[in-house]
């Protein structure tokens, strides 16, 4: 696994094969706001029964193991690898695993809901909806398309699977962006002229603000979240 935490878009790549340094580590952090409401990283759960709680949003992309989340309402979930989870303020319950679980995760500002947005084998998951052209296209078309998995009226965080097809355009990220990509090969350039290189499994977190451009050489698949 190669880290680039000080990068203008924190980012690792091969984000499955990380492996804690000391027996007591149970997460990676890529990133987290000075006010703490933000953070993206790679959390892992122990095997056995744990409890539960979400103070704001939590997307978890699981990479690893196999559990089941049951809020105390009665709501039972069970996650495999490729399963996404877009959990909810004050969400409340308990995991039990049978074995170590991993997963990608952005916490964030958020509101309670009462059911759980759940999306599966999120590599291959369709129908995507189309989402229409790039309108800052440099050279080519590129197009995109999705699954959306949570979006409130309210505003907060919106989750979900974004897919864009080859072509090199500028980037102006308007909203904190919580990345894992899953298949396909780009670069990203900040205006600083820092790149960021893009494969399967890299996991990047790119900032409100963040200013450049981005070669699609192969069409991107990621989860995402956005606040």
């Amino acid at each position: 696994m190669k880290a680039r935490l000080n990068s203008s878009a924190p980012h690792v790549h091969r984000a499955a094969e990380w492996q804690p340094v000391a027996a007591n580590e149970n997460a990676l952090i890529l990133y987290k706001s000075p006010d703490g409401e933000i953070e993206v990283g790679i959390r892992r759960w122990q095997q056995g029964n744990t409890d539960f709680f979400c103070e704001g949003d939590i997307l978890c992309y699981f990479q690893r193991g196999r559990g089941f989340f049951r809020r105390d309402t009665g709501e039972s979930i069970e996650v495999t690898p490729g399963t996404a989870v877009h959990f909810t303020e004050d969400w409340r319950g308990a995991l039990e695993s049978s074995e170590p679980l991993e997963a990608s995760y952005m916490t964030c500002g958020g509101g309670p809901a009462i059911h759980t947005p759940v999306l599966r084998d999120v590599l291959t998951a369709a129908p995507l909806k189309d989402w229409g052209a790039i309108p800052t296209m440099i050279e080519g078309t590129s197009f995109t398309a999705g699954i959306l998995l949570s979006r409130e009226p309210s505003g907060r965080a919106e989750s979900g699977i974004w897919t864009c097809t080859p072509g090199i355009w500028q980037c102006e990220v308007t909203s904190d962006e919580y990345c894992h990509f899953l298949d396909g090969s780009c670069t990203y350039t900040h205006e600083s002229g820092e790149s960021v290189e893009i494969e399967p499994d890299t996991l990047a977190f790119f900032p409100r603000g963040w200013k450049g451009s981005c070669n699609v050489r192969r069409t991107m698949r990621k989860v995402y979240m956005i606040r």
